[in-house]
């Protein structure tokens, strides 16, 4: 539960509650943000053109990130506004993941930059969980390093093509499931359960590990070259 953490490694605490809380606003932004360019006003009408968490996420949300870590935002859009229903949809439900990649990458570029300057040393690209919040490299690596690593599973998470999660909205609307679509989104919580089983599984967290490490990577040989 991330509230020991609170008692322990306050500083480790407060940054992962930030990160956790920033990054969800920022991904429903993002579907805000794209809704309303496709034309639709939900967004705007509904308040959620703002930074204010408690309106993309919700107090039992917050209250749950400050206990376990866990949370979730919300986006009211109305598909029927859409420009193109079809490939809008898609775009809406594609912009919140694609928001946490790009924090990810931008987060594996400051990490980068930080080892290169010499502020950090290179075993922090290899450091456990443990390691970061304990604080052995340090409040500025630790931040980037849990930036990476959260939006990294954000990303993987809500990319799955389980309803209600993103990746299913992009399945849907790129290849028209129609009717079969319909009927899984009813499976609802049952569905919602199998996605929650994959994100928890080992093959998930390698996948996680592997695509932060990719980004390392690319983004070593970017400022290297």
């Amino acid at each position: 539960m991330l509230l020991d953490v609170l008692f322990k490694f306050p500083v480790a605490y407060f940054t992962i509650v930030f990160v956790l809380v920033a990054s969800i606003v920022l991904h429903e932004l993002g579907h805000a943000l794209v809704a309303t360019w496709e034309g639709d006003s939900t967004p705007r009408l509904r308040g959620h053109i703002t930074w204010n968490p408690v309106v993309h996420m919700g107090w039992i949300s917050l209250a749950l990130i400050a206990v376990m870590g866990i949370g979730w935002g919300q986006t009211p859009v109305n598909r029927s506004s859409f420009r193109d229903r079809r490939w809008g949809a898609v775009f809406v439900s594609i912009a919140g993941p694609a928001v946490n990649l790009v924090l990810a990458l931008v987060s594996a570029v400051v990490l980068v930059l930080l080892v290169e300057s010499r502020h950090v040393s290179s075993e922090v690209y290899g450091a456990g969980f443990g390691e970061i919040i304990r604080g052995e490299y340090g409040a500025a690596a630790g931040l980037w390093w849990i930036m990476l690593r959260f939006n990294v599973l954000l990303f993987l998470f809500n990319m799955i093509p389980i309803p209600p999660l993103d990746g299913f909205g992009v399945v849907d609307g790129a290849f028209d499931l129609g009717d079969f679509g319909a009927r899984v989104r009813q499976a609802g919580m049952f569905a919602f359960v199998i996605a929650i089983l994959i994100v928890n599984s080992d093959a998930f967290d390698a996948l996680r590990g592997h695509v932060a490490a990719g980004m390392i990577l690319l983004v070593r040989d970017c400022v290297g070259g």
